[in-house]
């Protein structure tokens, strides 16, 4: 059906037919890729709505200070790996030292 790109002979319904062929095949490429990507969103918004650490009012101080985050973080591990059991935590307090 389709003769060699070399062949000088090749008509323009052939040459048209490979020239659609090969649109068609750089959509379906582009198609595929925009599909990937679209799928890796959705899978990456999934994890950042279940991993998002978001203070409630009463916790401004991990909005303010990012040393009271890891002080958060750090109490929160030992605790767990102390008592071996889940940790949430309720509330932070700043506690000022006079």
């Amino acid at each position: 059906m389709l003769r060699t790109f070399l062949d000088p002979n090749i008509g323009v319904p052939e040459s048209l037919l490979v020239s659609l062929l090969a649109i068609l095949i750089v959509f379906g490429v582009l198609a595929l890729i925009i599909g990937a990507t679209t799928g890796i969103q959705a899978i990456n918004d999934k994890i950042n709505y279940v991993t998002k650490i978001n203070p409630s009012p009463e916790n401004k101080i991990l909005e303010e200070d990012k040393d009271a985050v890891v002080a958060t973080l750090v109490a929160t591990i030992d605790y767990q790996r102390e008592f071996n059991t889940d940790v949430k935590v309720n509330s932070v307090e700043l506690i000022d030292e006079e």
